[in-house]
Order: C-alpha cells, then structure tokens, then sequence
C-alpha cells in the first residue's frame, strides 16, 4: 500500500490597512476566504498571522504579524501560505522577490484566496510581478496626489485633511468645550505654568503642595480637565506640541511649517483662531528660550517684588524673606501691603487707555514703519469720522472704514509689540486691560510692573502699624 504522503502545514496572513469600526469585520472576511481555500486543498493551518491598520506601503513601517510569518517560515514550521490578495501580503518588490525565491527553492506554496496568483507556476509568478509593479505606481501617483492637495489646501487656508486638530473638527468647526482647553494652554504657559503642570491639570490630577508653588496650585484654575484626543493621558510633549501649532493663531500650515504668500505674508487661515497671534509668538519665544527648564513645575518666580523692587537705600533687588522683602542690614517690609498699594498703582494706570504706547518699540527701521503705519489708520478714522459728520459718506461706508483701519492698528500693535520681545502683550491687546492684568500669571504681571515703573522700598516709621504708601516710590517709566 502507498503510503499517505504528509500533511501540508500551512500559513494564513491577514492584513487591513485602516479598520474605520474597530470591529475587525474586514479582517473576519479574508479569514472566511483564506481558510476556505486551504480546505480545499487539504491543508492544515497551523497558525493565522494578522496585522490590523497597518499599511503595507512603507516599507520602513513594522508589522509584528508579518515579522514573525517570515521568521517561522525561516524556521520551517509551514510549507504553504495563504493571503487574501497580493497586496495584502505586501505592496514591496523587494519583499515580493523573496517570496518568489522561497517558491522556486524551498518549494514555498503561496495562493490567493481570490485565485489571481500561485507562485508555484511561472505564469503566476509573471502576474504577481506585473500585479506588484502596477500597485506601486499607482501607490505612488496617489501619495503625489494627495501631497499637491495638501499644498492646494494649505495656500488656499482650508482645513488640512487627516487627523483633527484638538479643538476642531474636521471641517474646521469649532468644539467649544475643547477651543477653551487650548486657549487656557496657551495663557497659562505664558503665565509660567510649565508644561508639566499643563498636562496634570488636563489629566485632572491634583498639582503638588507646598510652599512656594502658588503657580502650580493655580494652574488647575487655569486649565480645565480634558480628555485627550487619542484617550492617552497629556504628556508635557503633546502640549507642546499645541503650542507648537500655527493653526491655533488662525494661520495656515503644512509639514509643520507656516505657510506665507509670495510677499512671505502667513496665509490666513479658514477658520477661526483660538489664540491671538500675538499670544501664539509670545508663546514660541518662551518656548525658545535656551534657559528655560522644562522639568521645572513653573518658570516663574513665587512672589511680586522678589528681584523686582528696589531698596530705597542701595538700589539693590531686595528679595522674600518669610512674609517680607528684605535688603540685608537696609530694610525688612511687610509683603501683603506693599504688592497690595502696586497692584492698585498699576490697575489705575491700565485704566487710563491708550496703553499699548505705554512700551517703546526698538528704535529700528521696522518700528519707525509701524509707528508710521499706525499714525496712517488713526488718521483714516479721524477724517472718515469727519467725513461722516460733513455728510460726505454715510454711515456704512464710515463703519467698513474705521472697521478696516482698525484691524490694521491691531495688527500693527501686535507686531510692534512682539518685536519689543514684550510679555505684557496679552494684557495691553485685551478689551479690558485690567481684568487681563487680574487674571494673568504672575511673570506677566511683573513684566507689567517692570515696564511701567520702577519701585523703591524704604523705611517704615517705627511705631505706626498702619500702612504708610509713603514708604513705598513708585517712578513711572518714560
């Protein structure tokens, strides 16, 4: 009698590039098929190798099912293999040669479930060659595609396509809960928060205690609790990553990069900022910034005057000491009182208007432009409202041009203040400043402070525990 010849141990690899449900029902089809086919012929699956959402088209990419199906194959544990389709198995010659080589040597039996290919003769080889070489180029015409779409878009202002943004959907809409998430971000780094303290607070987790950390007790304040986009918790990284991102200033991006107009202009964008463009450069410069320390809870200092204020004697910084300001062997001051009579100093001021002339831009070229081009809009708004009261134009006419001249002023104000490397920009740029000042971090507020005037601690006469503002100069800057 003839012996029964072996059994032929085969493989089934299964691979989908996207599973848009999660329910892997793609996957379930081409096993259905696969495992048909080996019945069919009598084989024996000794293992199925799946690989979910992972595309086949780089080949730098890893695919763990598919590395162990090379290297059982390698190690002899099947003869026969079994994919849905080609393209499936892999969309690489080079990978696509070696399989070949393993057929014609090592007598490989490689099929398809939809019965295009078998390796085991010459004319299936031809084909799947032909199959291989065709999808490439049509892999590659559609990347070339899909890249000019994605220029087209980008100079155009719309949407990018692909992964939302944290704020956004798609389309570019905005989802409010998330909007205010990211512009709390963005105030609260360039409060001094520290990125790690942004990501506790999204995290919703408790910030550390103790003295000095007043900061980072109040970033969860700042910064609502918000789930991440991906469910994965907020990493210092992925809120830099925000911060990072022009798209929030309402200006158009691609490859990471600001897209401009010939005349190097940013391309505004479609859809609405989240941020001012000014808070979104006040934010880069500090992220920037060589000095700063990213493992650090926060980047600002605890108290108002610490390093700030002036002895009235020595004209040395005085520094915290407990609940005072001291200058060794000069002077010991209450805190609470003294930041209490500047903070009231400072509000007043802000009160007054016009408070964006309040720092001097640098004495160059492009600021003598922009001081230029702001007395220009004034000027538009005044003889238009002069227009208007002479009757020459009528009311429409006079609102789209003070409407025009002012979003110049604005963009002329932010750019002057971005240039003087100011942190106070986000405070004089505000509707109302004062609330701005109320509720900025504690640097912001210092650079205020230090713009405006200069302060100077003196003696506090003995025996009179009320306090005396006499004691405290406050010189406004010029």
């Amino acid at each position: 009698m003839t012996p029964a010849p072996p059994p032929v141990c085969a493989a089934i690899y299964l691979r989908i590039s996207r599973d848009q449900t999660g329910e892997g029902l793609a996957v379930e089809r081409q096993q259905e098929d696969c495992e048909r086919l080996a019945r069919e012929r009598g084989w024996t699956v000794v293992e199925t190798y799946t690989d979910s959402s992972i595309s086949a088209y780089v080949k730098t990419r890893k695919r763990p099912a598919y590395d162990r199906l090379v290297a059982d194959f390698q190690a002899g544990r099947f003869s026969a293999l079994v994919c849905w389709d080609l393209d499936r198995l892999t969309r690489q010659p080079r990978q696509l040669e070696d399989w070949i080589d393993a057929a014609e040597e090592r007598g490989l039996r490689l099929v398809t479930a939809n019965g295009e290919a078998d390796l085991s003769t010459d004319g299936g080889r031809l084909y799947a060659r032909i199959k291989a070489a065709v999808a490439r180029g049509e892999m590659e015409r559609k990347g070339a595609r899909q890249t000019r779409a994605h220029i087209q878009r980008a100079a155009l202002g719309r949407p990018p396509r692909g992964v939302r943004a944290t704020g956004y959907t798609l389309n570019g809409e905005v989802i409010p809960e998330e909007a205010a998430a990211v512009a709390a971000m963005f105030q609260a780094f360039a409060a001094g928060a520290s990125l790690k303290a942004i990501a506790t607070a999204l995290n919703g987790a408790e910030p550390p205690r103790g003295p000095g950390l007043t900061l980072v007790q109040d970033v969860p304040r700042m910064v609502p609790a918000l789930p991440s986009r991906t469910g994965r918790p907020w990493g210092f990284s992925s809120v830099q990553g925000i911060l990072r991102n022009p798209r929030y200033a309402g200006w158009s991006m691609l490859h990471r990069e600001i897209v401009r107009t010939v005349t190097g202009e940013p391309v505004q964008a479609g859809w609405e900022p989240l941020v001012s463009d000014v808070l979104w450069l006040q934010v880069q410069a500090k992220l920037d910034d060589p000095n700063r320390k990213t493992n650090r809870i926060g980047t600002a200092r605890k108290h108002l005057g610490a390093g700030l204020y002036l002895c009235g004697i020595c004209d040395g910084k005085v520094r915290t000491h407990g609940a005072r300001y001291r200058c060794a062997g000069h002077i010991m001051r209450s805190r609470e009182p003294i930041d209490r009579h500047v903070l009231h100093i400072i509000r007043a001021r802000l009160e007054v208007g016009d408070v964006t002339d309040l720092l001097g831009a640098p004495d160059d070229a492009r600021a003598a432009e922009l001081r230029e081009g702001l007395h220009q809009q004034r000027g538009r708004i005044a003889r238009a409202r002069a227009d208007y009261d002479s009757e020459l134009i009528d009311g429409a006419l006079y609102r789209d041009i003070k409407t025009d001249a002012e979003t110049k002023i604005s963009a002329l104000e932010a750019e002057r203040l971005t240039m003087s490397g100011s942190e106070c920009a986000s405070v004089l740029l505000a509707a109302d400043p004062v609330a701005a000042f109320d509720h900025a971090g504690l640097s912001v507020q210092r650079a205020l402070i230090d713009a405006l005037c200069v302060v100077r601690l003196h003696h506090h006469p003995r025996g009179r525990k009320a306090f005396d503002s006499t004691t405290v100069q406050v010189t406004p800057r010029r």
